[in-house]
């Protein structure tokens, strides 16, 4: 009877072994994790004043994004011939996204970028995988609303030339476990340079950690290091959810820096002043779209490069995601 034990003992461990390394294992190739694809539209010719929008788009799973609930295909349809009919009525010049699927299980194998970039006539896209995993086994319970096999990140969709498109990991949350951190995302920033006539614009797209606090506040100070490299020679666009309220909202539930380190650089300007925010702070607020409560998402700029003209954050968009996006218009200064 102890031999059937141990046997039934070894079978069940090496079973619960054999899962996590297949399932925390990567589902593609890694040299497609920054690829630059060619939609149909031809490249837009420069103008003087450009616009971009940071829009995380929670997978289009509107308000059941991360709950364990049951989805039909037509929710992502639906939330994608919306979000097309919305932003093609705007005609940005880049769009930054966030939590878009490439190919993923949870979101009924869309890609959900080529999609958008297609129909909403850009001329280039930028990928920037960080979350490529045979099998997500999340959220826990019930198993059959696991995510499954995910294939996601961030992406920048662009009207003009992208030149190069980089990647550069963050840290993973600190103070989680190790079978945690093997199936949870990359935190990533994505650069991209953009040729715009005889000027190259840099476009940076973020997504921080949501959990822990100390690793977000490490991840912004590694990505404010990476402005500061570019924002003296060229006009720097960072844009994001940086899944941290300004220090100076009125809600705060507890002091951090993620957010002030940026604000507290005096070269740095940000799409939604503290001067405006604070006249009607609900009016900017980005989380969630049911009953918004808070701001997490955000446009940087560096103000020696960069001009703003007007900005606002896109209520029209609702609950298309379960976050609401940013626009600035700008210009550059020669």
């Amino acid at each position: 009877m102890k031999k059937i034990l141990l046997t039934v003992l070894f079978i069940v461990l090496g079973s619960i072994v054999g899962f996590y390394f297949w399932a925390s294992s990567s589902f593609h190739d890694a040299d497609e994790y920054d690829q630059i694809v060619t939609f149909h539209s031809d490249v837009k010719s420069t103008e003087d004043t450009l616009s971009v929008l940071t829009y995380n788009i929670g997978y289009l799973s509107g308000m059941t994004n991360n709950l364990a609930v049951d989805r039909k295909e037509s929710l992502f349809s639906d939330n994608l011939s919306k979000s097309i009919e919305l932003l093609g009525t705007y005609n940005f010049d880049f769009i930054g996204l966030q939590e878009v699927d490439f190919g993923a299980s949870r979101s009924f194998n869309y890609n959900q970028f080529d999609s958008l970039g297609n129909h909403l006539n850009f001329h280039l896209g930028a990928y920037a995988v960080n979350w490529d995993k045979s099998y997500v086994p999340f959220p826990y319970f019930p198993v059959k609303n696991h995510f499954g096999m995910m294939y996601s990140g961030q992406g920048i969709l662009s009207k003009m030339q992208i030149v190069t498109n980089s990647l550069l990991i963050l840290d993973k949350p600190i103070n989680a476990p190790f079978y945690y951190n093997a199936f949870y995302l990359d935190r990533i920033l994505q650069i991209n340079k953009v040729q715009l006539g005889n000027d190259t614009l840099i476009l940076m797209n973020v997504h921080l950690e949501a959990f822990d606090q100390e690793t977000r506040e490490l991840q912004a100070g590694i990505v404010l290091k990476e402005f500061s490299k570019w924002s003296e020679d060229y006009p720097v666009i960072l844009m994001g959810d940086f899944n941290s309220r300004p220090p100076f909202a009125s809600e705060l539930i507890r002091s951090e820096k993620t957010i002030e380190i940026f604000l507290n650089n005096p070269l740095i300007g940000e799409a939604i002043s503290k001067e405006r925010y604070l006249k009607n702070e609900s009016r900017f607020f980005t989380f969630d779209t049911a009953t918004p409560y808070e701001r997490l998402d955000y446009i940087f700029y560096n103000k020696n490069k960069i001009r703003k003209i007007d900005s606002d954050v896109l209520r029209e968009a609702q609950d298309i995601s379960d976050h609401l996006p940013v626009w600035m218009t700008f210009t550059i200064i020669e």
